[in-house]
């Protein structure tokens, strides 16, 4: 019992002591303060938007046909190129359709093959033959008519008898009338050639219409294998293996959305940026991102256009990526608050862009103001003094005691981004200024 109330005594007073030596230790350090160099770089005061990484363009991948989901051969996150089978579907209601439709085809080629011989038979058979006989029976009535007119000239004379007008004049008037007949059979022909005509056009156009028919059904049947759209990425698979679909040529909504492909030759972080800060961000912009430009060419684009903009992603909080706005869209975008912000489209350039995947929320920073190879101050350093002048306190020593000090200097300051200021004048590179202010303790604290 002695024993442990020995050591607890030990125990305590080493404890007091560690914690008497720790108290004047801080005192020491808060009568010396912190002090930093003044230094040469680059400041820069950025315009800040928060925006999503996202594709050049989502593609919905439907189908024309209908069936049966029998294999699914991708995944969401894999890698496709344009072409590439994703989805196949049971192809037997499909191929019956194309034997339905190329039977209609055949039909309706007979129908017009039809329609084409018996107008050529119009043409040449029925035709000429109708015209042959329109040619023989003018022939005789010409003939009976000139009969006709002698007879009559003897009757006028007294040579001719009643009988021999009787004849004639019934022979004439008989081949008149089967001339007419001839005629209008002739003209009957006439107009069944322009029937037949009409009936090739509209056979012709039953033929067009069942081979555009069969032209969709072989389509709906090689639809049956889905592919992808364009190079890119799957990012949904929206069916499953067994469901049945119905495709865009039976449905007035395009079809059944099967998989999701975005197309990420090009990577984009779409921002918002506030209307306060959009002036500035259009004057940063190259002149071909710029709203009203009609000159606007994506593809030649180069990758270090324009003003570059820093972008950062919690999934690579330690790397910085970087890009070029290759559009300022004209119309506004306002929200439930009121706060009118308008919609930029940063291109990524930077070679690690790659990493960066669809979805991403990204802090983006434009470069509004910027400064080179400055003197630069820490934002921490600068004070007023009494008289409320601006500046910074530097280290002295005092000429009595010999003991450290600190002075006030007046500073014209320039660009500041709250972490740096920049050095107009007042201050030299390598000079020192307090970003923590010594603190006199005790008896000096009293002589002040």
């Amino acid at each position: 019992m002695k024993q442990t109330i020995i050591t607890l005594i030990v125990v305590a007073v080493l404890g007091y002591g560690y914690y008497q030596l720790r108290s004047i230790e801080l005192g020491f350090s808060m009568e010396k303060g912190e002090a930093r160099e003044v230094k040469r770089g680059d400041i820069t005061i950025p315009i800040s938007a928060t925006g999503v990484v996202g594709p050049v363009a989502w593609y919905e991948v439907k189908s024309k046909a209908s069936g049966e989901v029998i294999e699914i051969l991708r995944d969401p996150g894999e890698l496709v190129t344009k072409g590439q089978l994703v989805i196949r579907l049971d192809k037997a209601e499909e191929q019956r359709l194309v034997d339905r439709s190329q039977a209609e085809v055949t039909r309706a080629k007979a129908l017009l093959d039809q329609a084409e011989i018996k107008l050529e038979r119009l043409k040449t058979v029925a035709l000429q033959e109708a015209q042959a006989l329109v040619d023989q029976l003018t022939a005789r009535a010409e003939h009976a008519e000139f009969q006709y007119k002698k007879v009559l000239d003897l009757d006028a004379q007294g040579r001719a008898s009643e009988d021999e007008i009787v004849l004639v004049t019934t022979n004439y008037n008989d081949l008149k009338a089967q001339r007419a007949s001839a005629q209008a059979k002739l003209d009957d022909v006439s107009i069944q050639i322009r029937t037949a005509e009409k009936d090739i056009v509209l056979a012709n156009a039953v033929y067009e219409r069942a081979q555009s028919d069969l032209g969709d059904a072989e389509e709906r049947l090689a639809d049956t294998d889905i592919r992808a759209p364009v190079d890119g990425i799957v990012t949904q698979i929206k069916t499953q293996v067994g469901a049945v679909i119905q495709g865009g040529k039976t449905t007035f909504t395009g079809g059944t959305v099967l998989a999701v492909v975005a197309d990420v030759s090009k990577l984009y972080v779409r921002t918002e940026v506030d209307e306060a800060d959009i002036g500035t961000v259009r004057n940063l912009a190259p002149e071909w991102a710029r709203p009203g430009n009609d000159s606007l060419e994506t593809d030649a684009i180069p990758i270090d256009a324009g003003a570059p903009v820093r972008i950062h992603v919690d999934s690579f909080h330690s790397e910085e990526f970087s890009g070029v706005i290759e559009r300022i869209h004209p119309e506004p975008n306002s929200t439930l608050s009121s706060v009118v912000t308008y919609q930029v489209d940063v291109l990524l350039t930077s070679d690690n862009r790659d990493k960066l995947l669809v979805g991403m929320q990204a802090d983006v920073e434009f470069t509004a103001q910027s400064a080179l190879d400055v003197l630069l101050v820490p934002h921490d350093a600068i004070r007023r003094n009494d008289f409320g002048d601006l500046g910074v306190y530097v280290p002295t020593t005092d000429p009595e005691t010999g003991q450290s000090d600190k002075e006030f200097v007046k500073v014209r300051f320039g660009l500041d981004n709250g972490m740096f200021a920049e050095v107009l004048s007042g201050l030299e590179q390598g000079q020192k200024v307090y970003t923590v202010l010594p603190q006199k303790i005790g008896r000096d604290r009293d002589k002040d």
